[in-house]
């Protein structure tokens, strides 16, 4: 696993966890807005670059070495824990490893994050699309990427609102294995919805697209497990496309979020 950091030490910590074939350098446009006032540590999971030791792990043992560079830099706490996509359900491994190893969190953001516990045969499926969507960029420009079919239908259309996303997963597609892949799909279908807290709950924001398919199979389930958390939906931008078009509000709610305020008016009938 790589960690890179961002901004003033001192300042209160944000953790990025991108999500599935994804790195750092896919969350970049973020990062240079949220830097100016947080210390940002932006990580690049195993077998999501070049030179990695060993593939993707597990959301566990991905999230255990977060764990380790926290204790290794003497953090004692984090501000706040964002999420996109598989980042998401990551992240809420890595709320959970937080409260055990006595390391305090403010809040968490997760954006279009599956929250699905499926099957194994779903995992094996999930794996076998995630192998054809990286090999189908694997030595592509970024234009050529955003005229992929995939991709293409993936946006609704609208490619250029992953261009952010899509130069590094060509960069670094190359680097990918089979198992990386098939573990990263695992770790997108078996989440376990963790126990938290009614008052952390009030801490939790999830924000989807109403579109995209991880909404529609995990809102239920999502919403009784953590009936206090905060849930904002948005129409018409798909899987975490939203920063794409509206960058500065977004950041804007992840400083607020990590400066500890509620984001959102109470939204009903989701």
């Amino acid at each position: 696993m790589r960690i890179h950091t961002y901004g003033e030490k001192a300042a209160p910590v944000i953790i990025m966890l991108p999500g599935s074939f994804c790195n750092a350098d896919t969350m970049g446009n973020i990062i240079t807005r949220l830097k100016r006032d947080f210390h940002i540590l932006a990580v690049d999971y195993n077998g999501q670059y070049a030179g990695s030791e060993k593939p993707f792990t597990s959301r566990r043992g991905e999230m255990e070495e977060v764990i380790r560079y926290l204790r290794e830099q003497s953090m004692t706490s984090v501000a706040l824990v964002y999420g996109q996509s598989m980042g998401g359900e990551v992240g809420m491994e890595l709320l959970s490893q937080l409260k055990k190893n006595g390391i305090e969190v403010g809040a968490a953001f997760f954006d279009g994050g599956p929250f699905l516990h499926f099957p194994k045969f779903v995992s094996r499926f999930l794996g076998n699309k995630f192998k054809t969507i990286v090999g189908n960029l694997r030595g592509k420009t970024l234009e050529e990427a955003l005229r992929e079919p995939t991709i293409v239908k993936f946006s609704g259309g609208k490619p250029e609102r992953y261009s952010n996303m899509l130069g590094p997963i060509c960069q670094n597609a190359a680097y990918m294995s089979d198992e990386t892949l098939e573990r990263e799909a695992d770790a997108c279908v078996t989440f376990d919805y963790p126990a938290m807290d009614r008052d952390f709950q009030k801490r939790l924001t999830f924000f989807y697209s109403k579109e995209e398919s991880a909404w529609r199979f995990c809102h239920r389930k999502l919403q009784k497990a953590y009936p206090f958390a905060q849930y904002k939906l948005v129409s018409g931008y798909g899987h975490v496309g939203y920063p794409g078009e509206h960058l500065e509000e977004y950041c804007a709610w992840l400083s607020a979020a990590a400066r500890g305020e509620r984001l959102f008016e109470e939204e009903k009938k989701l």
